[in-house]
């Protein structure tokens, strides 16, 4: 058996060293990569953000996956595809969910089923496995026995031209988690963003204010925690990118935060400021000048505070060290450790915990096997290791003579009789 594991592709974001935006050939580094991955590999394995849906429009981002997949195609690097969405690519799993429980079923004159919200996958190289290879536990027995599982997903078509022409792309969705095991190892892939408040912030306050109205135990599953925060995930995937003009102009004013030029957002801030004054009904006193301005002042102040200190997770090597990021991983382990459990009662898998958790988001790689990996003491004791996929964008910087700089990126490849290896593109 032999697999690669890459990340944060962004395919359909500008800056994307995968593909050429403009000619949709290859980009600057894709050769860098298919030399890292080698060819006829069973599996590729996508730890999320592969489309970008939050960055541009739906449109845009299939155009530039499609050159990119079919590239892949050509090159033979390999038979299958294993994705794991990420944050900017969530609506890929929501739609997964859909055409699967939703349309799939309305098709056949059956009932709707409920979302799944999580479907481990499980790649088993251990040599008394009986089923040995890629697996979704309980999954199979879900659709059709003559269909592959989780329903033939609309994007295996992606690789074929407008007159049939060109060959399909088998597709395997699993989310959040993918688990390796071998005779020696366990490894838990996943995209990271659950690691960060942003994507966990519904969650956490809706166990803190909701308590036991939630009806959740003790210990939280992941399929809970996906569900719980669903509403800003899915938002933050897809409600800027498609937003029209919109769209545009938060990138622009998302970039000019970044380079810490605020002009524009503290000019927003002031109309805001204005609209809210003129809607504040008034008798005896101006708003302008009494208690709706101290506080409008105290509020923006506080706004441009937190903006000018924000440090984004993305090209941080600092995010996974902080002790916030580090209790989210705990909490996330312990609720695959749960997924864990259920999947091993439910099909007899004996499925271990996990050593290592290889993740992206970040687009700063950690290399497979460094002595410098973080680790973190997770419930019961055990130390994991850490290590991370890196991306492969351009940063959005140039120096004097026009030259960018790129985030760097880790190939990571499995062979039976030679376990993991990484690859450094730079």
């Amino acid at each position: 058996m032999r697999f690669a594991v890459i990340s944060d592709l962004h395919l359909g974001d500008p800056i994307c060293s995968m593909v050429n935006y403009k000619t949709l050939g290859p980009g600057e580094k894709y050769d860098d990569f298919i030399e890292a991955a080698g060819q006829h590999n069973d599996f590729l394995v996508l730890l999320g953000d592969t489309f970008d849906f939050s960055i541009t429009d739906y449109a845009t981002a299939h155009k530039v996956a499609k050159a990119f997949f079919i590239q892949i195609q050509r090159d033979r690097i390999a038979k299958n595809i294993i994705y794991i969405t990420g944050n900017h690519d969530f609506d890929m799993w929501h739609t997964l969910e859909q055409q699967t429980n939703i349309i799939y079923q309305i098709e056949r004159g059956r009932p709707a089923r409920e979302f799944q919200w999580s479907v481990p996958g499980l790649i088993d190289d251990r040599s008394t496995s009986q089923n040995r290879g890629f697996q979704l536990p309980g999954v199979i027995d879900l659709v059709d026995p003559d269909a592959p599982p989780r329903v033939k997903m609309f994007v295996n078509n992606i690789t074929k031209g407008e007159d049939g022409s060109g060959a399909e792309t088998n597709f395997y969705f699993a989310y959040p988690n993918l688990y390796f095991v071998n005779d020696d190892d366990c490894v838990l892939f996943t995209h990271g963003h659950y690691f960060e408040a942003y994507w966990t912030m519904v969650g956490e306050w809706a166990i803190k204010v909701a308590g036991d109205d939630l009806g959740i135990g003790d210990d939280l599953d992941l399929r809970e925690l996906v569900a719980l925060n669903f509403p800003l995930c899915h938002f933050g995937c897809c409600g800027v990118g498609q937003a029209g003009p919109l769209t545009g102009l938060i990138r622009k004013v998302r970039q000019e935060v970044k380079d810490k030029n605020i002009k524009r957002l503290e000019q927003y801030l002031d109309r805001l400021d204005n609209e809210l004054d003129e809607m504040t009904p008034y008798g005896l006193f101006n708003p302008k000048e009494w208690g709706t301005d101290m506080v409008s002042r105290l509020v923006r102040k506080k706004i441009i505070k937190k903006v000018k200190s924000f440090k984004y997770a993305r090209f941080s090597d600092k995010f996974i060290q902080k002790k916030s990021v580090m209790r989210r991983f705990c909490n996330f382990y312990d609720a695959s450790r749960v997924e864990i459990g259920r999947i091993n009662e439910e099909h007899d898998l004996s499925l271990p915990l996990p050593h290592h958790v290889v993740f992206g988001h970040t687009h700063q790689p950690i290399m497979w096997g460094s002595s410098d990996a973080p680790k973190a003491k997770v419930a019961g004791g055990r130390t994991v290791d850490l290590f991370n996929t890196g991306g492969w964008l351009w940063k959005e910087v140039k120096d004097d003579h026009g030259a960018r700089e790129f985030c760097g990126a880790q190939v990571l490849t499995y062979q039976s009789d030679k376990g993991f290896v990484s690859h450094s593109i730079t």
